[in-house]
């Protein structure tokens, strides 16, 4: 009798306790550092990246770093190159500015390459910003890639280090962008080269 009548208060009870558990647990929007783990990339550059994202190599294959949740449409990569030789390709190819630094340099051609698989619909003025003592930009923008029904929403943040640059590239659907927006920031500002 006791057995049948806990079962009973169970089965009553236990969609209610998940409701209440639903409404109590934290928007992504005010994470705490619980939330995160740090990883690094080849003894160069560690970041912070949510737990709720996991390790892919299907993203792209430049990136030396490559998250997703396909459960949240929350995605992350990192691509990063020498310096040295990034400024080389691009003066022999006559499209490297001297009026701009190498990060603003690199944040130009990113673009480039971005928008010939997508359609920028808006974005923002790039912002110069520091990470860890690095100079960086950080910038948002929204954009249609064909065969994709919503519209785009991506966080670019591109990090001058010692002898290389870094893009860091975090996207989602637009109609999850505040919702993800916090979190995309906080892996950003999280970049640390490794000495």
């Amino acid at each position: 009798m006791k057995i049948r009548l806990f079962v009973i208060i169970s089965v009553i009870f236990l969609p209610i306790t998940s409701c209440i558990d639903s409404k109590n647990k934290k928007d992504d929007s005010v994470l705490g550092t619980e939330t995160f783990h740090t990883v690094s990339i080849d003894g160069n550059y560690r970041m912070s990246i949510p737990k709720f994202m996991t390790g892919t190599t299907g993203l792209n294959e430049e990136a030396s770093l490559q998250y997703q949740s396909l459960l949240k449409e929350a995605y992350l990569l990192v691509i990063d190159e020498p310096k040295a030789g990034f400024e080389e390709v691009y003066r022999d190819l006559n499209q490297y500015d001297n009026e701009l630094s190498i990060i603003q340099n690199y944040r130009v051609a990113r673009l480039q390459l971005l928008s010939r698989s997508s359609e920028i619909n808006s974005k923002s003025n790039p912002k110069p910003i520091k990470i860890n003592g690095l100079d960086a930009e950080a910038m948002e923008l929204d954009a249609t890639i064909e065969g994709v029904a919503n519209e785009i929403s991506y966080f670019l943040t591109f990090v001058e280090g010692g002898d290389r640059v870094y893009m860091i590239m975090a996207w989602t659907l637009k109609d999850k962008k505040m919702e993800h927006e916090k979190t995309f920031k906080t892996i950003a500002e999280s970049f640390e080269l490794i000495d």
